[in-house]
């Protein structure tokens, strides 16, 4: 899979965590919302790192990614 095919499935997949965290906090289960709505940001980020070619570790931290290209970032 190329790096946009990969981004576009990250993304799919951030907003499929989103719709579950607001099933979780219809059903009043705050800490599960909480727990998918991180997911849903994790996979987020990682699509957009992956839609513009920049590798990051295979970690559920990316920040020093996103630091160390913040240039790259803000230029989109």
């Amino acid at each position: 899979m190329i790096n946009i095919e990969m981004a576009r499935d990250y993304f799919y997949r951030s907003k499929r965590c989103l719709r579950e965290a607001s099933a979780s906090l219809e059903d009043g289960d705050y800490a599960g919302a909480i727990r998918r709505i991180q997911e849903a940001l994790e996979m987020a980020v990682k699509s957009l790192l992956r839609a513009l070619a920049i590798e990051y570790p295979r970690t559920h931290d990316v920040s020093d990614v996103l630091i160390e290209n913040v240039d790259k970032l803000l230029m989109t």
